[in-house]
């Protein structure tokens, strides 16, 4: 709460991607199994989840890509979006896989763990971007 009052950069990765659409106000599916129904559930550090990043996110403009294989580990997820939060990222079963603020600099939630990717530049990028954000505010 007092980061996002303050307006410092928050990145909410797997559980922090749901806390943040928590605190704005959102829902979560308590359990994503029936999503699964017709393609296997993927749960595995390596990616092996393709995900659709939102054309007018920051996201996007993060990561340069219009779709990127991620991780699972998760068996919850976003159900309804909270407050001032936009979807950045879906399944193509319609699983919400990544939110950020509507009206904040940098409040990004992650549902995949790109902490578990640092092989992949564009995985890299998200936490050189929230560095930059925080330096940012610290040079104020």
């Amino acid at each position: 709460k007092q980061a996002v009052d303050k307006d410092i950069p928050i990145l909410g990765i797997c559980r922090g991607a749901q806390l943040l659409n928590i605190h704005f106000g959102g829902t979560l599916h308590q359990d994503i199994a029936n999503y699964y129904t017709e393609v296997p559930r993927v749960k595995s550090v390596w990616p092996k989840k393709k995900v659709s990043i939102d054309f007018q996110s920051k996201l996007r403009d993060i990561l340069a890509h219009e779709m990127v294989w991620v991780n699972a580990l998760h068996h919850q997820a976003v159900d309804e979006l909270g407050d001032r939060l936009k979807i950045a990222a879906k399944e193509e079963n319609g699983i919400i896989q990544a939110i950020e603020s509507r009206e904040q600099n940098f409040v990004l939630g992650v549902q995949w763990h790109p902490e578990y990717l640092p092989q992949i530049p564009a995985q890299r990028r998200i936490f050189a971007e929230l560095v930059e954000e925080a330096f940012k505010i610290v040079n104020k």
